[in-house]
C-alpha cells in the first residue's frame, strides 16, 4: 500500500459521507428558510457537517485532510451530540449525530488513515474558525457553554491558531524534515 492511501475495502467506507453531507445541507435549507441572519450559515457544526460530507466522498484517501477532519467532528459536533442529547432528535440538529457516526467509520479505519500533522492542523483551525467567527458576529454564532461562562476569547488568540494553522499546513505540504547534523569523522 503506497503511503497517503486508504486500504482498498469491499464496501466503500467513505460513502457515509453522503449522511452529514445531507443532514448538514438540510440544516442550511431549515436557517434560510427561517430567514435567521446569514451568521447562521457559519455555525461549525453545519458547517463540519458539509465538510465531512464532501471530503468523505472526493478526498478520503488523503490523510491530513481526514484527520483534520476528525478533529473538527470531535470538537464541534461530538460535544453537543454527547451533552445536548435533548434538541439532537430535532431535523435541524440531526447532522450532529451524522458527523458522529462518520467520525466513528474514520476512527475505524484509524491506522491506514491517521496523519498527526492533520489532526493538529484540524485542531488549530478548528479553534480559529471558532474564535474568529464568534469575535465577527458579536456571540451570534458559535457562542459554545465554555465560552458564555467566562466571556469570548479575544481575536488575538483566533488569528494565532490561524497563524498556527498555516504554519502546520505548510509543514505538511513542503515536508519540512529536521536536518540532522553529519557526525564528526576521526
Amino acid at each position: 500500500m503506497k503511503e497517503g492511501s486508504v486500504k482498498k475495502l469491499n464496501l466503500n467506507w467513505h460513502l457515509v459521507g453522503l449522511l452529514p453531507l445531507v443532514f448538514g445541507i438540510i440544516s442550511y435549507i431549515i436557517v434560510i428558510i427561517h430567514s435567521i441572519p446569514l451568521w447562521g450559515l457559519l455555525w461549525v457544526c453545519p458547517f463540519t457537517a458539509v465538510a465531512t460530507g464532501i471530503i468523505l466522498l472526493f478526498l478520503p484517501s488523503n490523510r491530513f485532510v481526514i484527520s483534520a477532519l476528525a478533529a473538527w467532528i470531535f470538537f464541534g459536533p461530538l460535544m453537543p451530540a454527547l451533552f445536548e442529547t435533548a434538541d439532537m432528535f430535532q431535523l435541524n440538529q440531526l447532522h450532529h449525530f451524522m458527523s458522529v457516526l462518520a467520525l466513528f467509520v474514520i476512527l475505524y479505519h484509524w491506522k491506514e488513515i491517521w496523519s498527526t500533522k492533520g489532526f493538529f492542523f484540524g485542531l488549530t483551525s478548528f479553534g480559529a474558525f471558532v474564535i474568529i467567527t464568534v469575535n465577527l458576529s458579536k456571540g451570534v454564532v458559535n457562542l459554545l457553554d465554555p465560552f458564555k461562562k467566562v466571556g469570548v476569547p479575544p481575536m488575538w488568540i483566533g488569528i494565532i491558531f490561524a497563524v498556527f494553522s498555516i504554519v502546520i499546513f505548510l509543514w505538511y505540504k513542503l515536508g519540512f524534515k529536521r536536518v540532522k547534523k553529519p557526525k564528526p569523522q576521526n
